[in-house]
């Protein structure tokens, strides 16, 4: 699971090599804080649910909160990293500069790359944040802030055109997409994964084994996540009985579904709605 931020902190930053065959052994979700990582070395897949990105020396990652997301890699390059985390209220004045639309933008697309200038730009931003990070001081939330608007502008101001469409992916992670999107459209029927394999033109077992390589959980626990999300928002946003949000998130009975909300987030259904998360 993803490191949690220090109580009363905005901020949390780190720099690490890992193996060049390392990957995310499952999905992961930020729920409290948003992602910008920085890829000092490396040629990595960026796995979301409705889109792939790649990242390269001098790529830009951006995770927003709420989505599941996993990182793989494509070759034996080193792999070496910056990774940033940052509260809505770090960003908050920035948004009240800027509109929430431009941020928003900004995390439509998980992968932005640079010219060579623009790469050394951001690299030192980076450096000099886990810097501050590391020194952590009184003033350092504020000093962070700033380095963290700018950084932003950076990016927003001078990525290079990023479509993900443009981007050339194998059979493969087209088809599980496909079949991403197909669950999420008929996620209250619990479509089979024989049901799914066939809309995208694979046999059941192929189908099963190549999900878990690209996505990293199992087909049926996947489905379960879009299940939980959906129950999750109804949660907090309605007023409906356990048992209603049950239904309408896919479950045959409120037990089934507190349970599998438990498993997944981590407590039942009335501590998430009471708790706000």
């Amino acid at each position: 699971m993803p490191l949690p931020l220090k109580p009363g902190y905005n901020f949390y930053i780190d720099r690490q090599k890992k193996p060049s065959n390392y990957e995310m052994k499952q999905l992961e979700v930020y729920r409290d804080y948003y992602g910008i990582s920085y890829t000092v070395s490396g040629h990595r897949k960026f796995i979301m649910p409705h889109m792939i990105g790649f990242l390269n020396n001098g790529s830009v990652g951006v995770t927003p909160k709420n989505v599941y997301h996993r990182t793989s890699f494509v070759d034996n390059t080193p792999y070496e990293r910056f990774v940033l985390k940052f509260t809505d209220d770090a960003v908050k004045p920035l948004l009240d500069l800027i509109g929430t639309e431009s941020f928003e933008e900004l995390y439509r697309y998980p992968v932005y790359n640079f010219t060579p200038e623009i790469q050394e730009k951001i690299y030192g931003i980076f450096c000099d944040m886990l810097y501050e990070y590391e020194h952590y001081q009184n003033e350092s939330d504020l000093i962070l802030r700033g380095m963290l608007y700018h950084l932003l502008m950076t990016v927003i101001r001078f990525h290079q055109p990023s479509n993900p469409t443009d981007v050339e992916l194998s059979k493969a992670d087209t088809s599980i997409l496909k079949a991403i999107k197909y669950m999420e459209h008929n996620f209250l029927s619990s479509p089979s994964l024989t049901e799914t394999a066939a809309y995208v033109n694979f046999s059941p077992a192929h189908f099963s084994r190549l999900f878990k390589r690209v996505i990293g959980v199992t087909y049926s626990e996947y489905l379960n996540y879009i299940k939980t999300e959906t129950g999750r928002h109804l949660l907090l946003t309605t007023d409906l009985s356990i048992g209603e949000i049950a239904q309408l998130s896919g479950f045959d009975n409120s037990n089934y579904f507190c349970n599998v909300m438990k498993k997944i987030l981590g407590d039942n259904p009335s501590n998430i709605r009471r708790l706000k998360y």
